[in-house]
């Protein structure tokens, strides 16, 4: 979905906001976290061995956050911007919009996001000089990059998003009807491989269920869990993404075995 198109979420308040993220929880969001089952399958992995290493992994950055809140917080904007970016495969401009709809709040928006802070990372936020300097950064190496007009244009849509919108608004819309989408189109799922890919959603909640006498917050449990799972998940997509092309049996997006990109990956580039 384009960016332009995600305009109207300027006018969600703040309490539909907040709600539309936690929708996440249950639609497009978390499941399309879940359908790593569905990658395990298919690199033929080990099912008992991969749910035991996701697991484990899951555990790991969950510790910083409830050790260290402040390190937490930043090892998320870290690996999230790094997933985002890497799921765009635009280069260093999927990095940029990753980067616009994680750093724009500590820019615009910091008021808004104090409340969250409180309970996910006892009030530590990113300070708006830096998030300010990683954002040019990431915009001065997109630009030594040749993208089409398109994408730039659809880049200042999601930076007005980014700035306009409850931060709530513009981090639900990008992650349900951008970067989730796009996920799932890479992974594939169809038909009743949703009954496996909720399942694994369902027991993913009961997390963030044990999370929530930590926070007292039900949105800060339900970052805390996306925060425990990205390091997993991304792991799980960046061994779908390294594959030299897509078995036959599993057709991309449209029904068609996606052709090999540049560099020998699948789908586009």
């Amino acid at each position: 979905m384009g960016s332009l198109s995600l305009l109207p979420l300027i006018l969600l308040p703040e309490a539909w906001a907040r709600g539309l993220l936690l929708l996440s929880a249950l639609v497009l969001g978390l499941p399309h976290g879940a359908a790593d089952v569905l990658v395990a399958c298919r690199l033929g992995f080990s099912f008992p061995v991969f749910v035991g290493a996701y697991l484990l992994l899951s555990l790991l950055p969950l510790a910083l956050l409830l050790a260290y809140p402040p390190l937490g917080l930043l090892a998320f904007l870290f690996l999230a911007l790094f997933h985002w970016g890497r799921v765009e495969r635009k280069g260093f401009l999927g990095f940029l919009r990753a980067g616009t709809v994680l750093l724009f709040p500590f820019l615009f928006h910091g008021e808004a996001i104090a409340p969250f802070l409180r309970t996910f990372a006892q009030g530590y936020a990113l300070p708006p000089g830096v998030a300010l300097s990683l954002w040019l950064g990431l915009l001065l190496l997109a630009l030594r990059e040749r993208h089409p007009w398109a994408q730039w244009g659809d880049t200042l849509a999601l930076a007005l998003l980014a700035a306009l919108a409850h931060p709530y608004a513009a981090l639900a819309g990008y992650f349900l009807l951008q970067h989730s989408l796009d996920s799932l189109r890479l992974v594939g799922v169809r038909g009743q491989e949703w009954l496996a890919v909720y399942a694994a959603t369902l027991a993913a909640l009961a997390l963030a269920f044990a999370l929530y006498p930590r926070f007292q917050d039900p949105l800060a449990a339900y970052m805390a869990l996306l925060f425990a799972l990205t390091l997993p998940h991304a792991l799980t997509l960046e061994a779908w993404l390294a594959r030299s092309r897509l078995p036959r049996r599993w057709p991309g997006p449209g029904g068609k075995s996606p052709r090999p990109g540049p560099r020998g990956r699948s789908g586009p580039a």
